[in-house]
């Protein structure tokens, strides 16, 4: 380790410029490759290792309202936004409370579940916490060999 504890940077420093102002026949042509060749690989690499898509044009609607919309009109989109938002909640709540009994965790959501029911209804409350339906899952080459060979079909012209 004694090694490193003596650092002489002006030093060294003083060889590479005594180095580099050796007249040399190439010299400017290898310093100029020596540069172009590392800028050339690092364009490569930002340009075609991760292709950037531009983003397309967008056309983004919005709602569009009357001028004689009613209060009542007004509260009933209100509520009816605040019912799928909380109907939202409660989906995402479920999951976690599934995730946080898989793992063991203690998870209590009986307030904000109180409030779904209040919100939503005893009916609404229970959908929100109903386990989605796995995903159909497509056959594997094993369930294919067991159910044996299945005759081609011919499409009719």
């Amino acid at each position: 380790m004694g090694m490193l504890n003596n650092w002489d940077v002006g030093g060294g420093m003083a060889d590479f410029w005594a180095y580099i102002r050796e007249p040399k026949p190439h010299r400017w042509a290898v310093w100029g490759l020596a540069i172009t060749l590392p800028v050339l690989i690092f364009y490569g690499f930002s340009e075609y290792l991760i292709p950037y898509e531009k983003p397309k044009r967008q056309i983004i609607y919005f709602e569009n309202w009357t001028v004689k919309r009613s209060e009542a009109e007004i509260r009933a989109d209100w509520i009816a936004r605040a019912k799928e938002t909380t109907r939202q909640n409660a989906k995402t709540r479920a999951e976690y409370q599934r995730l946080a009994e898989g793992l063991g965790i203690e998870y209590d959501s009986t307030e904000a579940d109180k409030l779904t029911r209040e919100t939503l209804g005893e009916a609404g409350a229970a959908a929100a916490k109903q386990k989605p339906a796995p995903p159909q899952a497509r056959s594997t080459l094993a369930e294919r060999a067991a159910r044996g060979s299945q005759p081609a079909q011919v499409p009719q012209n």
